[in-house]
């Protein structure tokens, strides 16, 4: 596969998840709304902030545990198998864990960070170059390691598919246009959690978070 041809896949795929971040952004901008005008939805989230602060990463960790991985196996199982819990759901679940809860405690670890970098202000150029960082240098390290997991899994944890997983082809044909993809999504998104304060940015990704998973289970209804 050459990067034209994955240049092709990528479009499709920003085509494909069209309708599902419209609805994302549509949520967003209600929740940025209802946080500019509205002090008793800020007490609310301050409160959250506040309870952030004194749990540490282990609230990192159990926020991110439930909005990936709790959360869509619920809504699998509800809406799509009848109410019928399998074994693969725990074990969808139980491997979840481990991957969310890292991602939370990288996430939280990541948004500190980027604050002492660039300080913690909320204007345009401080804004921009937050983003900038997240999404070209952060997320696509943390998404390719994501998917490479998901997909070792997806290979009963076979040693060999790592060499699959390390090459240009699967780059071109598989992380790439899931690149593209998310950019095109989350980019809203991420400019949202770096617009609120710093002991919030952690919980407001993971409502976006929340909102996705609702989002392409509804409207993609994806196993």
């Amino acid at each position: 596969m050459n990067f034209q041809q994955s240049l092709r896949m990528a479009g499709k795929a920003a085509r494909g998840n069209l309708r599902p971040g419209i609805l994302l952004w549509a949520l967003l901008l209600l929740f940025l709304l209802a946080y500019l005008g509205s002090a008793g939805f800020r007490g609310l989230l301050q409160q959250v902030a506040n309870f952030k602060s004194g749990a540490g990463y282990p609230f990192s960790f159990t926020i991110y545990v439930i909005f990936g991985a709790l959360l869509p196996e619920l809504l699998r199982i509800i809406f799509f198998q009848r109410c019928r819990c399998t074994a693969e759901n725990l074990r969808n679940f139980l491997f979840g864990i481990f991957i969310w809860g890292l991602c939370g405690i990288l996430s939280d670890f990541f948004y500190r960070s980027q604050a002492l970098w660039f300080g913690p202000g909320n204007d345009w150029r401080t804004l921009m170059t937050k983003v900038t960082v997240d999404q070209l240098i952060y997320s696509p390290l943390v998404n390719s390691a994501i998917f490479s997991l998901f997909t070792w899994r997806a290979a009963a944890f076979r040693c060999s598919v790592w060499r699959e997983i390390g090459s240009a082809k699967f780059f071109l044909g598989r992380i790439f246009p899931l690149l593209v993809a998310c950019w095109c999504i989350w980019i809203p998104g991420v400019m949202l959690v770096y617009f609120m304060p710093v002991s919030l940015q952690l919980p407001v990704a993971s409502l976006i978070l929340c909102f996705y998973v609702l989002v392409f289970t509804f409207l993609h209804k994806q196993e």
